[in-house]
Order: C-alpha cells, then structure tokens, then sequence
C-alpha cells in the first residue's frame, strides 16, 4: 500500500493526537477491524540520499482497533475486503509519506539514463545537499529508503494512491508512473505484478475552474495504457462540495473498495464483481447535439436524470454547461446539448480541478472525467 498523504490517511489518528481526524464514520469501521488473520506492516518514514538501505522500520501487528492507529484507511478497507471474499490470510505493508513525488520512490539510475527526468535531475544538482529536507523534491530517497528495504517480501500486487504533488506536471505523469512500476517489478523479481491505483480526488488547486488537477487525471488514465496488469478506479464522487478546499476527503471506505474490486475480479478471478464504471470511448455530432458513447456500461448507468458534470463547446471553443443531458437508452449513448453552443466540436466531463458529477453506472461505479479536444 503505497503513494503520499491520501494512502497515508489513518483508519483512525491516536486520541493524543489534537487534531484527531480519521476515516468517514471511523467508530464504524473500527467496530468491524478484529482479524487475527489480517497483519500490518507500518514502514517508518526513512530517507536516503546516499544509495539503497537494505532494512527499516516496523513490525508485523494483528489488525485490530489498536493496531488500525495510523495505519492507512485505504489499505486497511482493502485488505478487509480481500479477506471477507477470499478467506485467506491477508498481510498489507505501508509504505507512503505524504507530499511525495513519484520521482521520489524511483531508482535514480533509472532517471539518470533517461532525458524524460532532465527537468528533476537539473533541480536537484543545483540545490545539492541543502535540498535533503525537502524529501518530496528529492528523487530517489523513498525508493532507497522505503521501498528497497522491503523487496525481500513476497508480496501479490501493489495499490498506489498518489499524484497531487505531481499536478502541474502532467505531461510526463504517465511515462514516469510506467517506468518506476516497471523498476519496482524488475527489481522485486516476482513478474508482472498487479498494479492498480486510485484517480486523484477532486480539489480546487487554486480556484474551481482550473483544470492543472484535470490534466494529471488524465495522464493517470492513460498511465494504464502504459502499464500491463494495472488499472485505476475513479474518486469523482467521494468527495462532498464542503471538502473542495481539503485535499484530504474522509470518505476513504468506497476507495479501499473499490481497489478492491480491481484486485478481486482481474487478480483473483470474481468476475462476478464489477471493478469498472463508464469511461468515454467515442463521440459524434448531430446538429446542436452530442452523442457520447462509453464503454463499461455492461450493467448500463442507474439514472437518466440529472446528470450534470458534463460541458460542451462550439467551434469558438468556449464551454459551456450542458443544459439538456439525456440517455439514449436504444444505445446507451448519452445525448449533450447547450442552448448556447449551435455546433458542438468538443464535450468534456467534470474537466476541472474541482468537480463532481452524477453520471454513475449501473454498478455504482462513477464516469472518469474525460475531454474529447486536445486544447
């Protein structure tokens, strides 16, 4: 279980911590978290800028209320989940610190050899050693120092929960998520092991109607393109419109689940559970309409009112909101249109920084946010 602070987020913060913010409906949770047959595994928070540590810290611990004390929210509904359908021992390893780029957890040889990580590289020579506090800036240290003490460990897959600090440089997110999966393979020596991960939440990086966090969602998405045996489930609708200025959403059961699912269907075979919402195939214009058509929507969408979430632009490119969202229920496509825009050329989903939208599937499972343009 690893990224930054969003997979670091604990099941429930230790009553001597003051600001004692845990999980969504954390006494809930913790009255269903005694499983002698769930263990956990916390690696304390090690850098290490001179090469590879080969131990750290932490120890195994039985998964109860006690032990769930800042143990990652995510992880914890994870492993639950995977032990209720499989009923098989399930052991989680933490490794996360919150603020981090994904440059931080590669192999600097790996960056050294490669032009797609000069802009890194060049920061890091000109700070030199006045930067080793600054760990999220640092590539390398949290692969040296807390990931590579662990590949001793057999372990079945990885679940990743990160981006945020990588927002605003969205245009090689998906190269560098692709190339620090293939190390960590490489180097744990175990095959292609599964790697399934969660969208970045919304959250107003400085106003509403930006779109720097819209960029790095997409960049996600198509990191799975890149990235053989992975896959990534959408956060789109975890988050209430009172937490657009907290990059910390408590509603951190429906993520653990939904990863969940992933590892249940694609790794273990249950492909009775539905692991995929709808996301954007393809798209045409008729007259002032727009007619999109996705794909995951064996179970169809659960609503055909109300959805809002969904924009539309003309050839001045201009978007603006859809005033008239229906489903073609003949084709399941999903018909768009704005009193505004005449000819639409291009339609967009929830493409901001913040902003959550209704269209969800018929398993319950959210639309990942998409643009048709290129803009």
């Amino acid at each position: 279980c690893t990224g930054q602070s969003n997979m670091e987020f604990p099941v429930s913060r230790h009553p001597d911590v003051k600001w004692n913010t845990g999980m969504l409906n954390e006494a809930e949770e913790l009255k269903d978290a005694d499983y002698p047959e769930i263990r956990l595994f916390h690696v304390k928070h090690q850098l290490a800028h001179e090469g590879e540590l080969d131990d750290c810290e932490g120890e195994w611990l039985v998964c109860n209320p006690k032990n769930l004390y800042d143990f990652s929210a995510v992880g914890f509904v994870f492993g639950r989940k995977l032990y209720k359908e499989l009923k098989m021992p399930v052991g989680l390893i933490q490794s996360t610190w919150g603020g981090t780029h994904a440059e931080s957890w590669t192999k600097l040889d790996v960056m050294k050899k490669n032009p797609l990580y000069a802009d890194v590289l060049k920061d890091f020579a000109l700070e030199g050693v006045k930067q080793q506090k600054n760990y999220c800036k640092v590539p390398a240290t949290l692969w040296n120092g807390m990931i590579h003490p662990i590949l001793g460990y057999t372990i079945k897959g990885n679940i990743w929960y990160q981006g945020e600090s990588n927002v605003g440089r969205h245009e090689t997110y998906a190269e560098r998520l692709a190339d620090m999966v293939q190390l960590w393979r490489k180097e744990w020596g175990l095959g292609e092991l599964p790697f399934y991960f969660a969208e970045i939440a919304p959250y107003a990086y400085g106003g509403t109607q930006q779109e720097k966090a819209a960029y790095l969602r997409e960049a996600q998405f198509r990191a799975q393109s890149l990235i053989p045996n992975s896959g990534m489930i959408s956060t789109n609708d975890l988050v209430e419109p009172y937490e657009m200025y907290n990059i910390h959403p408590r509603n951190k059961t429906k993520v653990g689940q939904r990863l969940s699912y992933l590892a249940l269907n694609l790794t273990y075979g249950l492909k009775q559970i539905h692991c995929f919402g709808p996301q954007y195939k393809s798209w045409t214009a008729k007259g002032s309409e727009a007619w999109v058509s996705f794909d995951h929507l064996e179970m169809g969408i659960c609503r055909n009112y109300d959805l809002r979430g969904f924009e539309v632009a003309g050839e001045d490119r201009v978007f603006h909101p859809a005033d008239k969202v229906w489903l073609h229920w003949q084709t399941n496509e999903v018909v768009i249109s704005s009193e505004k825009v005449s000819h639409p050329v291009s339609v967009r989903y929830c493409f901001h920084d913040f902003q959550i939208g209704t269209m969800i599937g018929g398993n319950e499972l959210p639309t990942i946010p998409f643009r048709t343009d290129n803009w």
